[in-house]
């Protein structure tokens, strides 16, 4: 798992499909010209027309971040490219700690509708390259123990119940479902050492 880099991690929300997207293009298209950020944003996509679609997306160099309307719910989804280091496990932890601070930013924004609440508890952890963890047992075998051990440190062990994508034609990833869900500063406080 050398060339492990295409991960992403989906908070869900509780915004009905139907949201409209115009304040993340407000937002996004702020950051998108502000000063640099580790990302290096070069580009922003308005995909609201699309009914359970990609939603509004933030493209970066190293990562994408978007207000994404498919899968299980709509929510926020930070969605790394390139340039994580280390075992299996850092590089889990390093994805879920910035999906959870660029959310934590993104709430902060004026223009975040009010309306729309992060579902804490429900999380959607995707492996966006078929070639490196296709969705087979030995993809599994490899990965899952990182997985398990990363979300051990951010929701607690035993705290949450995991559930693999079982279709096999489909991205390998999980569905999470903490027990009691915890808002993003208690998540982010697991990452104190």
């Amino acid at each position: 798992m050398t060339e492990l880099q295409r991960i992403a991690v989906k908070i869900l929300t509780d915004a009905p499909p139907s949201l409209n997207l115009d304040p993340f293009l407000a937002i996004f298209g702020r950051w998108r010209t502000a000063t640099a950020h580790p990302a290096d944003w070069v580009d922003l996509a308005d995909y609201a027309h699309m009914p359970r679609g990609p939603g509004i997306v933030l493209v970066g160099k190293r990562c994408n971040f978007s207000f994404d309307l498919g899968g299980a719910a709509p929510g926020l989804l930070y969605a790394s490219k390139m340039g994580l280091e280390g075992a299996p496990e850092a590089r889990l932890l390093s994805v879920f700690r910035a999906c959870l601070e660029m959310s934590r930013s993104l709430l902060a924004e004026a223009e975040f509708p009010a309306s729309v609440r992060l579902q804490t508890g429900s999380l959607e952890l995707i492996f966006n390259d078929r070639l490196e963890t296709a969705n087979t047992e030995a993809t599994d075998q490899q990965l899952k123990p990182a997985v398990v051990a990363a979300l051990d440190r951010l929701l607690g062990p035993g705290a949450y119940q995991l559930t693999p994508q079982a279709d096999p034609d489909r991205r390998y990833g999980f569905f999470i479902r903490a027990a009691r869900p915890l808002n993003l500063d208690e998540m982010l406080s697991r990452f104190q050492d």
